[in-house]
């Protein structure tokens, strides 16, 4: 009898110990939930993943379909970069369908340098391979680096501003 009070008494001890600790774990969790350093990392994270998708679009273009390529771009962009690309001279449209390639953008690294939740804002520095294809002839594989400041919209986040950056520094 003494042998089945203390299983008894170590099951129930037991018992007692596994429900503290789920109940610790969930007060724990509905803690979290709330948090506004996970809400800011989140929006981080979207930003991050939204400029790297955005990039990738912002250096792929296909010259068998030009207007396509350039409603893509006007997809991912905002303010004075969206109003440049909207103003495109059909000429230059023109151009890249008669130079005859097509262009393929790979992101293959990229980080955000500023991130301001409150503001909407982030800048995000990229590094980006581009396979170019003209005709039959081999790839060519050039990366670039490039910065592109985001901003978030209703529309969640867009690129505002895209620029190379120079080999060597970020100037």
């Amino acid at each position: 009898m003494t042998a089945r009070r203390v299983l008894t008494g170590a099951a129930t001890a037991l018992a007692v110990a596994a429900a503290v600790f789920a109940l610790w774990g969930v007060l724990a969790w509905v803690s979290a939930a709330g948090d506004g350093d996970l809400a800011t990392a989140a929006a981080r994270d979207d930003a991050l993943r939204a400029g790297r998708e955005h990039v990738a679009r912002l250096t792929t273009m296909d010259h068998s379909d030009v207007e396509a390529g350039l409603r893509s771009w006007l997809e991912v962009t905002t303010g004075p970069l969206r109003s440049e690309l909207e103003d495109t001279d059909p000429a230059t449209l023109h151009a890249v369908e008669r130079a005859g390639t097509v262009a393929t953008g790979a992101v293959l690294a990229a980080g955000l340098s500023e991130f301001n939740a409150d503001h909407g804002t982030a800048t995000l520095l990229a590094t980006v391979e581009i396979t170019t294809v003209a005709g039959d002839t081999e790839p060519v594989h050039v990366r670039h680096r490039y910065r592109a400041q985001l901003r978030h919209t209703d529309d969640g986040w867009k690129v505002a501003a895209f620029e190379p950056m120079p080999a060597g520094g970020a100037s």
